[in-house]
């Protein structure tokens, strides 16, 4: 056996803090029964409790690793670690409460083979638990959907399905950041925006446990909040618009009701926000698509004269088909009522 055969191939990722010991033994044991073979297991303990130790230790696969944090350090500090010690040319991330089907491992492999641009993949998953609901995410799967719904609308990935080059991560120095910590995975995607292509295989290879106790539950509105804050500097950086103004482009594109100056500032900035987009190889029907509904709305929550004056006049109207009709019902129901 050479020494590039007995090289793991893909370095699955697991950061575990205190997780529930049927859930973290349900994850360990969804990566050992993988249909692909030629991996390693990352386990690193972000200071849990000492059951968590000797869970790790009841497992005798010598593809399991395992480390253990002298003190806590949080999610992205702890995946950061694992990113360090990891030895493959993929990374598999998967959180210590998930389930990864027998095939998802092989079919990333093999996808990721056959298709060198991509560096970041994804997959379908399923959502279960206590507080789960019926859905398997997400919507896009080829690349510019992808792409603009990261910067435009939210977080594609869940974290338990990803696999990336380990290439590019080392090359861009690209890690997590404890800064975006609850949204840490979203602010890393939004970093490989520009640097490599996005896939997600169109099948559900996971399962996603969603309950009351996890943290997409328990710091909801802070996820958010460091969400809307990745998304905009992502914004920012990959379309080199400086002079985005991020509070006012978070209120427009969350349809909130703008003042007359945020009006002027929209009238200012969406045009080269369209032009720098279309310098990306996307189509004015894929940039009207994103924006179109966001102007629309934008007269239906503007309540003066003046600010339906600046709308109707407007050169948006010409990039998003605006009707006049609509336009002049806005302006005599929220502009003159």
């Amino acid at each position: 056996m050479t020494e590039q055969s007995r090289k793991p191939q893909i370095s699955v990722i697991m950061p575990v803090y205190n997780t529930k010991e049927e859930y973290f033994r349900e994850a360990i044991e969804s990566i050992l029964r993988q249909t692909f073979k030629n991996f390693e297991l990352l386990i690193v303990d972000d200071c849990s409790k000492p059951y968590i130790a000797d869970i790790v230790k009841s497992y005798s696969d010598q593809r399991i690793k395992y480390f253990r944090l002298k003190e806590n350090s949080g999610a992205a500090e702890t995946r950061n670690f694992a990113l360090k010690k990891a030895m493959s040319p993929y990374i598999a991330f998967m959180d210590s409460d998930d389930i990864s089907y027998p095939e998802r491992l092989q079919k990333q492999y093999d996808y990721l083979e056959k298709h060198p641009e991509i560096g970041c993949l994804g997959t379908k998953v399923e959502i279960v638990g206590d507080s789960a609901f019926n859905m398997c995410f997400p919507k896009p799967t080829n690349h510019k959907d992808i792409e603009l719904w990261l910067l435009f609308d939210g977080c594609v990935f869940c974290q338990s399905s990803v696999m990336v080059r380990k290439e590019i991560l080392d090359k861009n120095k690209i890690q997590y950041n404890s800064y975006y910590v609850p949204t840490e995975d979203y602010a890393l995607w939004l970093d490989l925006v520009g640097l490599t292509k996005f896939a997600v295989l169109d099948e559900c290879l996971g399962k996603y446990r969603f309950y009351s106790e996890n943290i997409s539950n328990r710091q909801k509105d802070k996820q958010i909040k460091k969400g809307n804050e990745a998304r905009i500097k992502a914004i920012i950086k990959y379309l080199s618009v400086h002079d985005l103004n991020e509070n006012i482009w978070d209120r427009f594109l969350q349809e909130q009701n703008l003042t007359i100056e945020e009006i002027k500032h929209i009238n200012y900035i969406l045009p080269k926000v369209y032009n720098k987009l279309l310098s990306k190889t996307y189509s004015s029907q894929e940039i009207g698509k994103l924006f179109k509904n966001h102007f629309r709305k934008l007269f239906l929550h503007t309540h003066t004269l003046y600010g339906h004056f600046l709308l109707i006049k407007s050169p948006l109207n010409k990039y998003f088909n605006i009707p006049l009709r609509w336009r002049l019902f806005c302006f005599i129901t929220r502009g003159i009522f």
